[in-house]
């Protein structure tokens, strides 16, 4: 794995407890502070490490020159994991996300498959694999649609307009209103990472039988009033995953894992316990990066 363009830029990372390594990837325009409650529910029994994705909080910018791809931003993380355990990785990971995290997690478990333990997952937006599994979908094309006006609006630097569309497609109506002045400029300095995000996930054209190499024990959780983009996802990826199980949210959207945390968090501390990740944070044999 090369991670020389991140040794003079690391990402930022929050790093708590010793044990099973349990690493948090969070949505975009989010950043390692949405996995808070998780932490303290996890605490003293994993090591947990939450970073800031490229172009979010205090971490870097995206790479000038680099493609917009989520290995990317896979292979930031992967620095961050590595200086977090030297290299070795008692027991392998397991990797938590949202959203593009979740997308993300997919893409690492794809590359390392032998590192990664487990996989939570809380609707993982990887829309390519519609591209790949179901074209002309018309929840393809409503995400292409509404990814085309954010891109637009960045570009012609309207950051306020775009992070209103964003959080008003995602969050539904009233969202942005919502947001205190704080909130909404930490959201307009992040939005201009969210172009190449779309790009990533629109590049995520994963089919059945790549996804079917990924065999840890999976949980999908998902809103039950999703976007349909969102949900579409999550019937393709159910589909393919050999070892998922999907767990439906009610009343959630696909904000879930922040406006239902106490739930979420729930749901995943059980779905680390049940595959015995964390009772036996001590028995398990060296994992590298290969």
């Amino acid at each position: 794995m090369n991670t020389s363009a991140f040794f003079h830029a690391p990402l930022y990372s929050r790093a708590q407890g010793s044990g099973a390594t349990v690493v948090c990837l969070h949505s975009s325009t989010g950043s390692h502070a949405q996995w808070r409650g998780l932490g303290k529910a996890l605490d003293g029994r994993c090591q947990m490490l939450a970073p800031d994705l490229l172009g979010h909080g205090q971490s870097p910018a995206w790479p000038i020159g680099q493609a917009n791809t989520l290995q990317v931003d896979a292979d930031a993380v992967g620095a961050v994991i590595r200086g977090a355990n030297g290299g070795l990785v008692p027991g392998g990971i397991h990797l938590v996300g949202h959203s593009y995290g979740a997308a993300l997690a997919l893409q690492f478990a794809l590359r390392y498959p032998r590192l990664v333990r487990s996989l939570t997952l809380y609707e993982p937006v990887a829309f390519g694999v519609m591209r790949a599994m179901s074209p002309g979908d018309a929840a393809l094309e409503e995400i292409e649609d509404i990814a085309h006006s954010i891109t637009a609006m960045v570009r012609g630097g309207d950051l306020e307009g775009a992070s209103r569309v964003f959080v008003g497609y995602w969050g539904g109506a009233g969202t942005w209103e919502s947001l205190g002045e704080a909130q909404r400029a930490s959201l307009a300095a992040r939005i201009v990472t969210v172009p190449r995000h779309f790009d990533a996930l629109f590049g995520a054209t994963w089919n059945a039988q790549t996804l079917g190499r990924l065999t840890m024990p999976m949980l999908l959780l998902q809103g039950a009033n999703t976007r349909l983009p969102a949900r579409r996802v999550a019937e393709l990826l159910g589909a393919a995953l050999p070892r998922m199980q999907r767990v439906q949210i009610a009343d959630a959207g696909h904000l879930g894992a922040v406006t239902h945390e106490p739930i979420v968090t729930a749901r995943i501390v059980a779905h680390l316990a049940s595959a015995v990740l964390l009772p036996h944070a001590t028995q398990h044999t060296n994992a590298q990066f290969a």
